[in-house]
C-alpha cells in the first residue's frame, strides 16, 4: 500500500511537470514574432487579404500580448487594399479574446504553482515509499506519467486529424465551460451554437488572418512537447539502470576465504558453494552473522547437534597435537592400532610361569616311592 501510494504521486507529479513544461514551452514559441512574420511570408496571406507582412506580424502580435496580459486591447489599424482600417473590429472578437485571456492567466498560474507543487510531491512519493525500492518506483513512475501524457496527445491528435470540428467544438465546450452551458439553455440548436463568443465567422479577419499560420504553430508545439516527454522516459531509463547507488557490495560475491596454517597447503581459492548457498536463501537480518561466523570459522548451522558433530573432528585434531611426542600411549590402545612384530628371545619373559600348565605334585609322588 506505500509503494502504490507513493507510485501514485509520483505518476500525477510528472503529469504537472510535463504540463507545465510544455505551457512555458509553448509560450516561447508564441513570443517568436520573426518565426511568424516568416510563416506570413511563406503561405502568402498578405496578398490574399491586402495588408501587408509587417502589418499581419503586428497585429498577430498584438493579439498574443494581449492574451498574456501585457495590453489592454486588441485595436489595431493597419492599411486593407490600401485603405487604414481597425484590423478587429467585431464585438465577438473582442469578447472572445477577454474570455481567452483569461483562461491563459488561469493556465499560467497553474503551471507555475503546479510545477513546483509537483516537484514537491514527487519528492515526498519517492521517500515515502520502500528504502530498497525507490530507484523502482521512480523511474516506474516517471514512465507511467510520460505513458499516460504521451497517449492523450496521441489521442487528440488522431481525433483532430480525422475530424477536426467535432474536435474543435468539443475542446472549445470543455475549455469554456460557460458557452456549453449557454448553449444547452438555449435549446441545442444551431442559432444557439451561433451565438455563442468563439463560434466566429468563417470570413472573419481573425480567423482569415490566424487560421493559415496555426498548423504549423501546432506542429512545432507538438514536436517541442513531444522531444520534452521523450528527455523525461531517458531520464527514467537513466535512473533506473544508469545511476547506481554506492553502497555495500553484495554478500555472495564477497566470499571469505580462511586463513590456514603456513605448514598446511594453501586451499585452490573459489567461491564457497555452501556460504554462497546460505547466504542466498536467508534473510538478510542474518546475512551479516554468517559472514561473521565464516570469517571466523565457526559453524554456520544454528543446530547444536549438527554443529557438535561438525567440530568433533576438529577437537579430536586439536587434543592429539597438544600431547608431547615422549607421552605413553593411552590404555587400551594395543587393540586398536596394530604394534610392530618383536624378535624371539632365548629366555622366556618374567612372569610366563603363570601361563604354561606345570605338572602336579601329587601324581609324581607315588613314582618316587616305586
Amino acid at each position: 500500500m506505500r509503494n502504490t501510494l507513493g507510485k501514485l504521486c509520483i505518476i500525477f507529479a510528472t503529469l504537472i511537470l510535463l504540463f507545465s513544461v510544455a505551457f512555458f514551452t509553448v509560450s516561447l514559441i508564441l513570443k517568436d514574432n520573426d518565426s511568424i512574420e516568416q510563416k506570413y511570408k511563406e503561405l502568402g496571406v498578405s496578398e490574399d487579404m491586402g495588408i501587408a507582412t509587417p502589418d499581419l506580424a503586428r497585429a498577430t502580435t498584438a493579439l498574443l500580448d494581449y492574451m498574456r496580459g501585457e495590453r489592454a486591447d486588441i485595436k489595431v489599424e493597419a492599411k486593407v487594399f490600401g485603405e487604414t482600417e481597425i484590423l478587429f473590429p467585431q464585438e465577438k472578437e473582442i469578447v472572445h479574446m477577454a474570455e481567452v485571456q483569461s483562461l491563459w492567466i488561469g493556465l499560467r498560474s497553474f503551471a507555475l504553482f503546479g510545477a513546483i507543487g509537483a516537484a514537491a510531491l514527487l519528492l515526498f512519493g519517492f521517500f515515502f515509499t520502500e528504502r530498497g525500492k525507490r530507484r523502482a518506483i521512480l523511474s516506474g513512475g516517471m514512465f507511467w506519467g510520460c505513458g499516460i501524457f504521451g497517449g492523450m496527445l496521441a489521442f487528440l491528435g488522431i481525433w483532430a486529424v480525422l475530424d477536426f470540428n467535432s474536435f474543435w467544438t468539443i475542446f472549445h465546450f470543455i475549455i469554456f465551460p460557460a458557452s456549453l452551458f449557454q448553449y444547452l439553455s438555449a435549446g441545442a440548436t444551431v442559432e444557439a451554437m451561433n451565438e455563442l463568443n468563439w463560434m466566429l465567422d468563417a470570413n472573419s479577419r481573425m480567423v482569415r488572418m490566424l487560421m493559415p499560420i496555426f498548423p504549423p504553430l501546432v506542429m512545432r508545439c507538438a514536436l517541442c512537447v513531444i522531444l520534452e516527454i521523450a528527455v523525461v522516459a531517458l531520464a527514467a531509463v537513466f535512473i533506473r539502470f544508469a545511476w547506481r547507488k554506492q553502497g555495500k557490495p553484495s554478500p555472495v560475491a564477497d566470499i571469505v576465504v580462511i586463513e590456514h596454517d603456513a605448514n598446511e597447503p594453501v586451499p585452490i581459492k573459489g567461491p564457497d558453494l555452501v556460504l554462497a548457498h546460505k547466504l542466498r536463501n536467508a534473510p538478510v537480518s542474518k546475512r551479516e552473522e554468517l559472514l561473521r561466523r565464516a570469517k571466523n570459522g565457526e559453524p554456520l548451522d544454528d543446530d547444536p547437534v549438527k554443529n557438535e558433530a561438525a567440530s568433533a573432528p576438529e577437537k579430536e585434531a586439536a587434543s592429539q597435537g597438544d600431547m608431547p611426542e615422549d607421552a605413553d600411549e593411552p590404555a587400551g590402545t594395543d587393540d586398536v592400532r596394530p604394534q610392530p612384530a618383536e624378535p624371539e628371545q632365548e629366555s622366556e619373559p618374567a612372569g610366563t610361569d603363570d601361563a604354561c600348565p606345570q605338572p602336579d605334585e601329587t601324581d609324581a609322588a607315588p613314582e618316587e616311592e616305586l
